[in-house]
């Protein structure tokens, strides 16, 4: 009972609260996992069945815990395929990294050790975005991607976001903070797995905002009748 599209140029933001399966829903849209019931397409066609090879150039997802791998930060943005140093180095830019990756005792070439183990988790999370980004793909699905950013990483993020949209990237991002708000186009509720809303941005919070009113109010009568 999820129904909804993304389109071009537009961030559609997803938030419920915790097991209303916000991170499930990240999977489906990227064919990491398959539907049981109905598809996810892109441009028509199911993302889970298309060629993984062919897709994942298209495709950015940043998962909600940041999986990086014992290997450089070269080969972990380019995701252990073919490194296009040029491509690399822009990912590594966008995110803010740059200065972070020319410290670094090899700069791109050096090892990160697994999990990353020699970055902070605000590093981790700036690389694996700057991995979501490589080759610039059409389709950006993050999941928490502030979630260890300070106040100027957040700042950084929504900057970033803006840019995408300008250039027609579709986004879909899941966050519990609103920092990301200034930019969202539609918003989807999720609840129990189920939407319970989605719709342009002002309209749905209106509608949120309505029904938290409600239900205080309708909590203050029963303290009352008590």
């Amino acid at each position: 009972n999820v129904s909804f599209t993304a389109a071009p140029g537009e961030l559609t933001l997803v938030i419920g609260p915790t097991a209303s399966g916000k991170s499930t829903l990240a999977r489906l849209l990227v064919g990491v996992w398959p539907c049981v019931i109905g598809k996810v397409r892109l441009d028509g066609a199911d993302v889970f069945a298309w060629d993984k090879a062919e897709l994942g150039p298209h495709i950015g997802y940043l998962p909600q815990s940041v999986e990086l791998f014992d290997g450089t930060i070269a080969e972990n943005v380019a995701r252990f395929g073919d490194i296009d140093m040029d491509a690399v180095r822009a990912a590594v830019e966008v995110v803010g990294m740059t200065a972070t990756v020319d410290a670094l005792p090899q700069g791109f070439d050096t090892r990160i050790g697994e999990e990353g183990a020699v970055l902070s988790g605000g590093q981790r999370q700036r690389l694996g975005l700057a991995r979501a980004l490589y080759g610039h793909p059409q389709l950006l699905v993050l999941d928490e991607p502030n979630s260890s950013l300070d106040a100027a990483g957040d700042q950084q993020l929504l900057e970033l976001m803006q840019r995408l949209k300008q250039a027609g990237t579709t986004l879909i991002a899941i966050t519990h903070r609103n920092t990301l708000m200034p930019a969202v186009d539609k918003i989807l509720v999720l609840r129990d797995g189920e939407a319970a809303a989605f719709g342009p941005r002002d309209e749905v919070l209106e509608a949120l905002k309505k029904a938290a009113d409600e239900a205080q109010a309708a909590k203050a009568a029963r303290r009352g009748a008590a």
